[in-house]
């Protein structure tokens, strides 16, 4: 990344994921927005030519900026599903199909946010940013070894936590 095109181009790639990653963790963004800023200035800053996978370098920087944030702030990360990767309600499905899919969603919410942080943190970054083990292992300095048993374990919570709420 040695020139000013391939900068925007890094940036252009990456910036979204990194708003929505921000958002989820800060609950905020506005503030997530001047943390994805930050970010970037910090890859500038380094020797970009030395990164060697500037995309999982960048969730690792956003990541611990964010954490340090809200060690400050004292406040707990809610993360929240994305609504918008809900499947939309087709045209011969039931009435009420739209509603149960929404309480789904809620449910599946809930239980996400009742796993432990670091459970928390690996299942977001796989299921909904579709990140590989490896690159889940850089962003949270992790083996990659790490992120399957930790991901197995999250699935399992996951799995006990939606039985205990279903059975409620």
């Amino acid at each position: 990344m040695g020139n000013e095109s391939d900068l925007k181009t890094l940036i252009d790639v990456n910036q979204a994921a990194l708003l929505r990653y921000a958002g989820r963790l800060l609950r905020d963004d506005i503030l997530a927005q001047d943390t994805v800023q930050v970010t970037f200035m910090k890859y500038v800053r380094n020797s970009p030519g030395k990164i060697r996978n500037p995309r999982a370098w960048l969730f690792k920087i956003l990541r611990n900026h964010c954490l340090n944030i809200l060690r400050y702030q004292k406040n707990k990360a809610e993360i929240m599903l994305d609504e918008t990767k809900l499947p939309a309600a087709g045209p011969d499905d039931p009435p009420d199909c739209g509603l149960i899919r929404e309480e789904t969603a809620q449910l599946l919410r809930r239980s996400i946010n009742a796993l432990k942080p670091r459970h928390k943190e690996v299942v977001i970054l796989k299921l909904e940013h579709g990140k590989t083990y490896k690159e889940i292992a850089q962003i949270l300095d992790l083996t990659v070894t790490n992120v399957g048993f930790i991901l197995h374990s999250a699935m399992n919570e996951l799995k006990n936590n939606l039985r205990e709420m279903i059975l409620r």
